[in-house]
């Protein structure tokens, strides 16, 4: 049987980044506001969610979609835009010559 390969195994060389927030000011509240809005959520409801946790969690759906909705618009970067993301670079690091590869420091290492 052949196996499919699916696109996060074809390249595994390719890691996943981080999202960057956005870099204004509403952002960088929000996004420290948004984790205590869906606890207190969850908090004033678990009276409720314990009795009957069907319908508790049915009717808190909407205030929870509400409030992922606004976290996205407020603080994710559109789908697309591409956010220069700085590398920072220690002052005393030693460079790599173009030669040098990764192998060649690995077993550098490992012969030492």
């Amino acid at each position: 049987m052949p196996k499919s390969v699916t696109a996060a195994q074809a390249s595994p060389a390719e890691a996943s980044l981080p999202i960057e927030l956005l870099p204004t000011d509403l952002a960088r509240i929000f996004t420290h506001i948004h984790p205590a809005l869906l606890l207190s959520a969850y908090y004033i409801r678990f009276p409720a969610l314990v009795a009957d946790p069907t319908s508790t969690l049915l009717s808190s759906s909407l205030p929870l979609a509400v409030i992922q909705t606004i976290y996205a618009i407020i603080c994710l970067p559109a789908i697309g835009s591409t956010s220069k993301s700085v590398k920072k670079v220690k002052l005393n690091a030693p460079k790599k010559t173009e030669g040098q590869s990764g192998m060649a420091s690995v077993s550098s290492l490992y012969t030492s």
